[in-house]
């Protein structure tokens, strides 16, 4: 069953009622496709409608009949590396899909991103796993048809803090820190301190280079400055995000060789989201992923003692850092398959 009679309206922040309905859709959208899983928040949303960081280009695009919101997509592009690049959402209501409102979604985005100068396309889909919970795969049948092919996988795990087994990790903090002498940890929540910036920003741009990617995947070098650090920062603070982070110094050269962050935002009690995990090729074998997670997982529950679950994402193939994560606790959820589309 076809339904042409759709519109496509960009997603303003000032017209309540759309993005009331947008919300709504997205709501039903979770609750259908990954049941028990966190819901859209409101205030949040709201807000990355009126925020983004300069590094980004966002363009929030809804299909309505009449007044009500049943599909949307996001483009997301960057604006100072990757500017061939769009990293995509997609949602139609449960109740209207099989209608060809997806498809005329697929077709506007890539409209959209030719008309910005983007040849790629990169969005993912979810896929069950043994043992964890089912979820809808449609996704994956409707990538497959609009012409996306699976370019990578990454398993999304999640840490339920209220299992946690704390004698468990200082028996595991304590016995990496037995490796790590002539190292320093430095914390902050929200802004980091100026003498790690130049360090931070080196090791942000090694996260598009050293974490294992499919071959496939068109993600190229970024480029990171303190500039940029600082702009994302500020962006996150005025929307109420708060970020937790942690870095490794070598106290001997004062260079920052890791860092890890996790992120709260606003009007949530219950989840939190873990960022980025680096340390510098040079200084790996020393456990200082796993004091990194293990610090700031707890500089974590100091200030939202409340929070229940933290969310990570890995390389299926990123043994490493799987086996800290699984060892701190995070165990799997569902795959996520990257799916890529050049036009």
């Amino acid at each position: 069953m076809s339904n042409p009679d759709i519109d496509i309206v960009p997603i303003e922040v000032t017209d309540d009622a759309l993005v009331r309905s947008w919300i709504d859709m997205q709501t039903a959208v979770r609750r259908h496709d990954l049941p028990g899983m966190d819901l859209p928040l409101p205030g949040l949303q709201r807000l990355r409608l009126l925020l983004q960081p300069e590094s980004i280009k966002v363009e929030r695009w809804a299909a309505r009949i009449g007044t009500t919101v049943v599909g949307s997509t996001t483009l997301v592009m960057p604006t100072q590396d990757n500017q061939h690049l769009v990293e995509l959402e997609l949602e139609v209501h449960p109740e209207h899909r099989r209608r060809g409102i997806g498809t005329r979604l697929a077709e506007f985005a890539e409209r959209r991103a030719a008309e910005n100068g983007r040849d790629t396309l990169l969005t993912g889909v979810v896929d069950s796993l043994e043992g964890a919970p089912r979820f809808d795969h449609s996704g994956q049948h409707f990538a497959k048809a609009v012409g996306y092919a699976e370019v990578d996988n990454e398993i999304h795990r999640r840490n339920d803090l209220a299992f946690i087994d704390e004698d468990g990790l200082d028996r595991l903090r304590a016995d990496a820190w037995n490796r790590a002498a002539g190292y320093e940890l430095v914390r902050w929540v929200s802004e980091a301190p100026e003498d790690l910036l130049d360090g931070l920003a080196r090791l942000n741009e090694r996260m598009y280079t050293d974490p294992p990617q499919g071959e496939e995947m068109d993600i190229r070098p970024a480029e990171w400055d303190t500039a940029r650090i600082r702009d994302i920062e500020r962006t996150m603070a005025e929307r109420g995000q708060l970020q937790i982070g942690t870095a490794a110094r070598h106290v001997e050269s004062g260079e920052v060789v890791g860092f890890t962050s996790i992120a709260v935002n606003p009007g949530d009690e219950e989840h939190a989201w873990q960022g980025d995990t680096i340390v510098s090729p040079e200084h790996r074998g020393r456990r200082l992923g796993v004091i990194l997670k293990i610090d700031n997982q707890r500089l974590l529950r100091r200030y939202r003692p409340m929070i229940r679950y933290v969310h990570t994402w890995n390389a299926e193939v990123n043994d490493h850092m799987i086996s800290i994560n699984e060892a701190i606790g995070y165990r799997p959820v569902c795959r996520d398959i990257d799916v890529q589309k050049k036009i």
